[in-house]
């Protein structure tokens, strides 16, 4: 999508939202726009957390669910193996995602820059969210149009992969200055669905949100001071530490807001036979908070990318996803576990996360079992069961031997690569239905061992890798040609699945 869809895009909200009649009222208080034009301006950057609508959420989340073991969508979208279970997403599937976080924020974005003169709550959330929807496009495909998007720009360039991720924290400490000075922002409460306008809260969202990028890049060329850095000052300003900093979409209420509800009574998805294998081999106790129990009992999973050509009727009695057919459930933004796990990885590093790996580690696995409900946390903290291996009696040929062989209790004795591995196994099943998040530290350091496709059918991706970022779109080669082309040359001159990012694992 270049800026001139940006601006169409606009027009047609503002029609459909009757933005313009309060332009008199928002400009009288630019820094601090009265409830009604924040609900226009920011209720669809508010979209990208989480992506509960429902086609956005089989965009936005079930592609890297997949790759991240944690869903596989076993109903056949595009027929033939032009699916992304074979790491051929098709175009459709593929361009949606760059459509749908462009369009939940630039729009609004440029509304809230101009009449704020980037002051106050409302811009600092902003300028948030569009780090927020942005930082996930960089993980994805690689370059993106940041610095050299503006207002009213027809065409948009691309920033290679360092300058992009060097803006976005540069806008991410912009916005965290400002949400540093604010506690509560009355003219926020009414629609914010997340903190109900407490600014506090938005601050430690966007600190932990800064300690994900820092953790992300630090084995970038060249970064490891820098992400150093960053990390120790988010952890100093303060990142989520209780189970009440968590960030979940609560739509509002809106009907039809929860899009992995829809897709569990569709049969569209089903628990995925690696996070399954991994947690009955360690008999974990949230399994009844994640899944429903199998047709047959107990919990089980579907292999991501079968044998056979997936239809609703295969995996007919595998487990769903424990989701209420409420589609007023909220959807998943942010675990305060993750801060905790981040910090224990940070921690291994050798950098100052205020306590050490083992206690950061536990402490998340802490987390996660509150944030679900769950009892039994200690008994788990001991265990030394080792990942289970899936046995499919559905398809034996989808069957897999867990590669795993890490427990959940921590030993000093292990090595830091041991260690490492299990944090980044426990931060996986913790973050459940926070995909991209698996799917990028896999792709960075390897761990947790996912499950692959049974076959790939595209020529640039092994089974043995899988699939390593999201190809550019259709559309910018068809509207953005000169500058989607220089991209391409930014990764090396191909453009594919198989292209390792700037940040990711060299293998």
């Amino acid at each position: 999508m270049n800026k001139i869809k940006f601006i169409i895009f606009s027009t047609l909200l503002c029609a459909a939202t009757a933005c313009t009649q309060y332009y008199e009222e928002y400009n009288t208080n630019p820094t601090q726009p009265t409830s009604v034009p924040a609900v226009n301006l920011l209720s669809t950057m508010f979209e990208g957390y989480g992506q509960p609508q429902q086609n956005n959420c089989q965009f936005m989340n079930c592609m890297w669910a997949c790759y991240s073991g944690h869903v596989a969508a076993v109903a056949n979208w595009n027929l033939g193996t032009n699916i992304y279970a074979y790491y051929n997403p098709s175009d459709n599937h593929n361009s949606s995602t760059f459509s749908i976080l462009f369009g939940q924020v630039y729009p609004s974005y440029y509304y809230i820059q101009e009449q704020t003169n980037e002051q106050g709550a409302v811009y600092a959330i902003a300028l948030l969210s569009r780090v927020y929807n942005m930082h996930q496009l960089a993980s994805l495909q690689g370059p993106i149009p940041y610095t050299k998007v503006e207002n009213g720009q027809l065409e948009a360039g691309y920033d290679d992969e360092e300058t992009a991720w060097h803006a976005m924290f540069e806008d991410l400490d912009k916005a965290i200055q400002i949400l540093s000075q604010v506690s509560v922002n009355n003219d926020l409460a009414s629609i914010d669905q997340f903190y109900g306008g407490d600014c506090t809260k938005w601050l430690r969202f966007a600190n932990t949100l800064k300690l994900r990028m820092a953790i992300r890049i630090s084995n970038a060329p060249g970064m490891a001071d820098f992400a150093r850095n960053a990390a120790e000052e988010a952890v100093t300003s303060g990142v989520m530490t209780s189970t009440g900093h968590s960030c979940w979409n609560t739509t509002n209420g809106k009907s039809g807001a929860n899009g992995f509800a829809i897709q569990w009574m569709t049969e569209e998805n089903k628990a995925n036979a690696c996070l399954v294998s991994y947690m009955n081999g360690y008999n974990d106790p949230r399994r009844p908070a994640y899944f429903q129990t199998a047709s047959t009992g107990g919990y089980v999973g579907a292999r991501f990318g079968s044998t056979q050509i997936p239809t609703t009727s295969t995996y007919n009695g595998v487990s769903k996803l424990k989701i209420s057919d409420s589609q007023q459930n909220p959807m998943p933004v942010m675990y305060a576990a993750e801060a905790a796990f981040l910090m224990a990885e940070g921690a291994l590093k050798g950098w100052n996360m205020g306590d050490t790996p083992e206690s950061l580690y536990k402490k998340g696995i802490e987390l996660s079992f509150e944030e679900f409900g769950i009892s039994g946390v200690e008994n788990y903290l001991n265990s030394t069961s080792l990942p289970g291996s899936h046995t499919d009696r559905i398809l034996p040929a989808d069957s897999y031997t867990n590669k795993s062989t890490v427990c959940v209790k921590w030993n000093n004795g292990d090595s830091d690569d041991v260690k490492l591995e299990k944090i980044l196994t426990q931060k996986w099943i913790a973050l459940y239905l926070d995909p991209l998040n698996g799917w990028s530290d896999y792709r960075r350091t390897g761990y947790p061992q996912l499950f692959p496709s049974t076959m790939s059918s595209n020529a640039n991706v092994s089974t043995t890798r899988g699939a390593r970022r999201l190809r550019f779109p259709l559309s910018e080669y068809n509207t953005n040609t000169a500058n989607v082309h220089e991209a391409v040359l930014m990764i090396g001159g191909q453009d594919n699945e198989g292209v390792d990012l700037w940040w990711a694992l060299k293998q």
